[in-house]
Order: structure tokens, then C-alpha cells, then sequence
């Protein structure tokens, strides 16, 4: 692996040589390795490892061995000479917050905000507490306490007072804001107390809205979003003290509508939902179905809900279904009422097997007498016959309880009644793990997330598993999730949790203000090499204006400049050797790329060592074990996502992810990966012992 190492002027830096041998034994051998530097001007380099930065700039520490090399880069920077916190001595009423910034000065003389880049700490945490990089939280008691911020051995300090001032105004900013609907507006909360001072509030009161079908408000951090043309009254409460003011949502920013379907037709006594889409002035779309004012030129062939779209009271004829937004022209479709009458109903999915604790939509699809088809899965009667293996909502959405197999029948009571029904099987399969998608990623205070949880279960089979989790975020404070969807409410990371059954996936969701500024690309692989026919991971990692980081491997787009060369997953960053040469693979987010440029070669895998190796644990615990491949080249490769894993004992463990064995007994069990590599499989093993 390339490891990227940064080191002030004139400082030290140790390296360690470990060798690897074929029979998966290690060794230390940085005192007989022959050391060098690819640039002595910049870094000198001792005969036993020890490097020397000696001016600015980058160089290649490489350790010999019986032939074997191994290298890694050194950077060689300007030495940290102080710190300076800002701002210097300041004074807070309890439970309030003080943002810090940290500036350091480089012997060079340059200048730079390490705010995101130190480490801050609080000496006395009963007063106050660093909550992230630069933020204080004040407690409940008042006092003093010094903070800190720490990088590269260099420190600087300054006082914070905590006093026992309390609240007595709250001016919320800015005042009476207009805005158009599916846009923002941040509020800031300041607040006058009892001693007469004053300070920034906006993140530790709590906001809400008078109207949140006008303007909603996330609650800790103050974003306020348009959602309908009205006006709402925002409010920030803290300590007992409320302050507030109005803010207005117009449709300025619509300049189109359309409606969907076009011209139908149904049969009669049935319904038909209609939605409106809007267009606004920066090109984007949104579903504008609950803003429009809904009418229907003959309401003896149906009515339709001013509000809701939804036709229904249908009987044969036509009519002018119409969509009005404020000053737009109204949009027009026509709706047909047929007199044909249902003479069957087909039920999908027909046969489904399902996992307990899993849900599966159904649809209910009628026939008519004419031979039209109809959607009419709102308009039946649903029902399980054996709710122990299943239960169904009414709305076509099953949930399976425990093994077993039931009917779920669909019955629509409109002239004539009538019935269908389709076998359901609910599986004795456990769930074995779930995995949260993406993995990390960011969005801004306001913004939205969409995470998928996938479910892999005792057969190894895979399910989406989306709708059937329940959904955490942690701490609510900075996100909310619902059915995955996760909105970002203060500055900060939570983490989001779906669980099911006792089993639960995680991932991490950034809300941060700064703006991503570059995307690096790595591999797991020394020099980028990959074989033919074998895979890697790729990873993305986001770099902000603020020096701050996120993988964004989950998030972002992935492409290959030759496919032919090298192919990847333009989800997930997996990266598949395809013929030898070169390809540059490419990650995109929010507009910013990252490259890395690939090495695709011929060689062969001859050995799988597994890692760690011959490992001993506790029942109840877990063991993740990593697979390298070792090629004839002398390459290697972490091959860990993309062999195949077999525990020889499922009494003592059983696979849960790729490389991960959960324990299920004591005793011993051998752990075995296989990887395929043009048609040849190689495996390598160890024993797991669990007492």
C-alpha cells in the first residue's frame, strides 16, 4: 500500500520495513533492508530507516530486500511554529456555543486556517465541551475552562467563560423573508441576556414553524424550506424565551405545469389519480400535485379533489380534468369514462417467496369487459389468509411475520364483486446482515440523502430491505431519516442506522456548509496494478474548502476512460481488469472528478493468504478476515470483496460479510477464501479457534 507521509523541515520520520513471505509469516526487516530517497535535496534517508525532511517538496522512500522492494512517499513541509485562537477570552451563557477558529503560523512566516485540522479539547468538560473541530457546547455550570487546539506538537489556548447569564430577547434574522416554493432561507437567532451581552443563538434553539405545509424548518439548525404559497410564522425558542417572524412563500419561481396521464381512460366506478409537474426558472422539476387547484368540467362523470388529484365518482361520459397554479394558464387533459364493468383481477408478484420481517408491495391489475386493463390496487379489499406467515395493509403492502405460506386476496366490491387470490411463502431464512448504501456521503443543512439497506440473508441471498427497516438517525440534531430518506438539520456527521430483526447496518452522513473542492481516487493496490480478470475497490474521497474529508466512494459517478482495458461500477467504484494496459478511472460528485490511473496486467494468481492468521476469539464475538492475492509477478492485491468464503464448521462460525464470520459456538472451524481467475481457483485458509 502507498501511504503519503507529511513531515515539517528538518524533522524526523522512522519507516518500518515488514517483509512477507509465501507461508503468510512476517517479519521486521528495517535494520537489514538497503534504504534509499528518490531526492536527497529534499529528504535524506538513515541505513536504518530514519528519514530527514531537508526542504519542501515529495520524495520516494524505498526499502530493498532479497530483491522484494517496497515503497511509500514522503512530504516534506514548512514546520508549524504557533497557534493563535480566536477569539481570544470569550464569555457564554450556559448552554450556549462558541465557535473557535485556530490560526497557525509556519516558520516560513505563511499563514493558515487549521480550525478543521487541529485537535481541540476543553480542560474542564463540566464547564464546556468541544462537540466538533472548533465548537464549544457550554454545560450547565458555570465557570471557566482553557480549549485547545493541538497539530504537529504545536498548541495554543485561550479562555472560555461560562457565566450564569439567561435569556431575555430573541431577534430572529433575517426579518418577514420572502421566498419561492422548493427553495431556502436560513435563519439566525441572536439573543440578548440578562447581564446585557449578546450572542449567536441559531443552533441551540429550537426552530419551528407555525405552518409546515407553507415553510417547514429544520429544528435545530434553522433552513427554512418554501413548500406552498402562504405565509408561516418562524420560531426560535430558547431557555424559556421564544423569538419568531413571519416568512412568505410565493410561486414566482414556477413557470410551467403539466399533467400526467394524459388524456385517459377508465372505467366507470373506478378511479384515476392525476399529479401535476412543475418546471421552475432554473430548469429543475418538482411535483407540484398538492399546490394546483384541481377542477373537472362534468362532475356527473366524476369529481375530482381540489387539492388531491384524485378522480373518483365515475360514471360513463367525458370530461375536462383542468390544473390552475396562480398565474399560469391553466393545463388541460381529458378524462373518458367507459361503461365497461371488471370481469377479473390478476394479482402480482403471483408465487413470491419473502423473508421473515421483510415487506413485498402488491398490485392489483383489473380486466374489463371491453379487454381494458385498469390499475386498481387502492380500489380493492386486501386480505391474507393466514396473517401468522403474513399480514397485508390496505394498500397492497404485505409484511411476513414468521415461515409458513398464506393466499393474498384482492377484492373489488364495484359491480360485480369480485376475487382473486395468489400464493405468498414467508421463508424459515435468517437474516444474517444489512448493509447501508451509500456508505458515507454529505449533503447541506436542508438537504436530502436517499439510503437503500440491503439485507443478505442465511442462504447468502441478497433483498432490498428498504422499506421494511426501521430507520435511525443519531444525533437527531444534525439528521432525520424516514424510509431512508435522511435530511440534514445542524453542521455535523450522524450517523444512519437500519435494523430489522436485531440486525442492523450503519452508514455516515456529513451536513456540512463548505463547498466540495477536489475528489482523490485510491486504490487498495501498491502502484495501481491490477490483474486481468480480477477486481478492486476504489475509493473516493471528498476534500472540502474547510480541509475537511468524506469518502464518497457510495456517491459518486464512476467511469472508465477504456472500458476495453478496465471496466467499473458506476455506483460502487469496483474495478474490473479486462486486458493489460492502461486506463484512467474517473469519480464524479456535485461536479468536481478525481482520476487514478490503472496499470492492468498479465499476471497470474498463485496464493491467497488470509489475515489475520490462525486468529483465537470469544463466543459472541466476530473475526473479519482479509484475503490477499499473491501473483507471479510479485504483486498483491486485496482480494478480500471478491473471494468466495466458506467456514468448514457453521456450529462455531457463519459467514456474515465478505471476510466477516460471526461466532455461533465454541471449537474450531477452518475459514476459506477462493478466488477464480480465468477459470482457475485459488484458495488460501486458517483456523479460527472460539473459546
Amino acid at each position: 500500500m502507498v501511504e503519503i507521509l507529511s513531515l515539517p523541515f528538518f524533522n524526523r520520520q522512522p519507516f518500518t520495513a515488514t517483509g512477507k513471505f509465501n507461508d503468510g509469516s512476517t517479519k521486521d526487516l528495517s535494520s537489514s533492508a538497503s534504504w534509499s530517497s528518490s531526492d536527497t535535496a529534499v529528504a535524506t534517508i538513515s541505513a536504518t530507516g530514519v528519514a530527514t525532511g531537508l526542504k519542501k517538496g515529495s520524495a520516494t522512500i524505498t526499502a530493498t530486500s532479497g530483491g522484494v522492494s517496497g515503497k511509500t512517499t514522503l512530504t516534506i513541509g514548512v514546520a508549524l511554529k504557533s497557534i493563535a485562537i480566536t477569539p481570544a477570552t470569550p464569555s457564554i451563557a450556559r448552554n450556549t456555543q462558541q465557535q473557535f477558529t485556530a490560526t497557525g503560523t509556519y516558520f516560513d512566516g505563511t499563514i493558515q486556517n487549521i480550525t478543521t485540522l487541529a485537535t481541540w479539547s476543553s480542560a474542564t468538560t463540566a464547564v464546556a465541551t468541544i462537540i466538533v473541530q472548533g465548537v464549544a457546547q457550554a454545560g450547565n455550570q458555570a465557570g471557566t475552562t482553557t480549549i485547545t487546539a493541538a497539530l504537529n506538537g504545536v498548541s495554543g489556548s485561550t479562555t472560555l467563560t461560562v457565566t450564569n447569564a439567561t435569556p431575555t430577547l430573541i431577534t430572529v434574522s433575517p426579518a418577514n423573508p420572502t421566498i419561492s416554493v422548493f427553495t431556502q432561507q436560513k435563519f439566525t437567532a441572536r439573543g440578548t441576556f440578562s447581564d446585557g451581552t449578546s450572542q449567536d443563538i441559531t443552533n441551540v434553539s429550537l426552530w419551528s414553524s407555525s405552518a409546515n405545509g407553507v415553510a417547514s424548518v429544520t429544528s435545530n439548525s434553522g433552513v427554512a424550506t418554501g413548500n406552498n404559497k402562504g405565509t408561516a410564522t418562524i420560531t426560535a425558542s430558547f431557555g424559556g424565551v421564544n423569538g419568531n417572524t413571519s416568512i412568505t412563500v410565493d410561486l414566482a419561481n414556477v413557470v410551467s405545469i403539466s399533467i400526467s396521464p394524459k388524456d385517459s381512460t377508465i372505467a366507470h366506478l373506478t378511479n384515476v389519480q392525476f399529479g401535476a409537474t412543475g418546471t421552475l426558472t432554473d430548469g429543475s422539476t418538482h411535483n407540484v400535485s398538492n399546490l394546483v387547484t384541481w377542477s373537472s368540467s362534468n362532475t356527473s362523470v366524476a369529481t375530482i379533489g381540489a387539492g388531491s388529484g384524485l378522480a373518483s365518482n365515475t360514471a360513463p361520459g367525458d370530461t375536462t380534468i383542468t390544473a390552475t397554479l396562480s398565474s399560469l394558464a391553466p393545463v388541460t387533459t381529458n378524462l373518458h369514462v367507459s361503461s365497461a364493468t371488471l370481469s377479473s383481477i390478476a394479482i402480482a408478484p403471483s408465487g413470491a417467496s419473502v423473508n421473515p420481517g421483510t415487506k413485498l408491495n402488491f398490485t392489483a391489475v383489473g380486466t374489463f369487459d371491453d379487454a381494458s386493463t385498469q390499475t386498481i390496487t387502492s380500489q380493492v379489499t386486501w386480505d391474507s389468509s393466514n396473517k401468522s406467515a403474513a399480514t397485508i395493509t390496505g394498500n397492497g403492502s404485505a409484511t411476513a411475520v414468521g415461515a409458513g405460506t398464506t393466499n393474498i386476496s384482492a377484492t373489488a366490491t364495484f359491480a360485480p364483486t369480485i376475487s382473486r387470490a395468489v400464493q405468498l411463502t414467508v421463508t424459515g431464512l435468517s437474516l444474517r446482515s444489512i448493509a447501508v448504501t451509500p456508505a458515507s456521503t454529505f449533503t447541506a443543512p436542508g438537504g436530502s440523502v436517499q439510503f437503500i439497506a440491503t439485507g443478505t440473508f442465511s442462504d447468502n441471498s441478497t433483498q432490498n430491505l428498504t422499506q421494511s427497516v426501521a430507520w435511525n438517525a443519531s444525533p437527531s440534531s444534525v439528521a432525520t431519516v424516514s424510509t431512508g430518506l435522511a435530511r440534514g438539520q445542524g453542521v455535523g456527521t450522524a450517523t444512519i442506522t437500519a435494523s430489522l430483526t436485531g440486525v442492523s447496518g450503519t452508514a455516515s452522513l456529513k451536513i456540512t456548509n463548505s463547498q466540495l473542492t477536489s475528489i482523490t481516487v485510491t486504490s487498495p493496490n501498491p502502484a495501481s496494478n491490477l490483474a486481468v480478470e480480477t477486481s478492486a475497490q476504489l475509493t473516493a474521497t471528498g476534500n472540502f474548502a474547510d480541509a475537511s474529508t468524506q469518502n464518497l466512494t457510495g456517491s459518486a459517478s464512476w467511469t472508465s476512460s477504456k472500458p476495453a482495458i478496465a471496466t467499473v461500477s458506476g455506483v460502487s467504484g469496483v474495478v474490473n481488469g479486462v486486458a493489460p494496459g492502461a486506463a484512467t478511472i474517473t469519480a464524479s460528485f456535485g461536479g468536481i472528478s478525481g482520476t487514478i490511473s490503472l496499470n492492468i496486467t498479465n499476471a497470474v494468481l498463485t496464493s491467497v493468504q488470509i489475515t489475520p492468521a490462525n486468529p483465537s476469539i470469544s463466543l459472541g464475538s466476530s473475526e473479519q478476515f482479509v484475503a490477499t492475492g499473491m501473483f507471479n509477478d510479485g504483486t498483491t492485491e486485496i482480494l478480500t470483496n471478491f473471494a468466495s468464503w466458506n467456514s468448514s464448521n457453521a456450529g462455531v462460525a457463519v459467514l456474515g460479510s465478505p471476510g466477516l464470520f460471526t461466532t455461533s459456538g465454541t471449537g474450531t472451524t477452518t475459514i476459506k477464501a477462493t478466488v477464480t481467475q480465468s477459470g482457475t481457483p485459488v484458495s488460501g485458509s486458517t483456523t479460527l479457534t472460539v473459546n
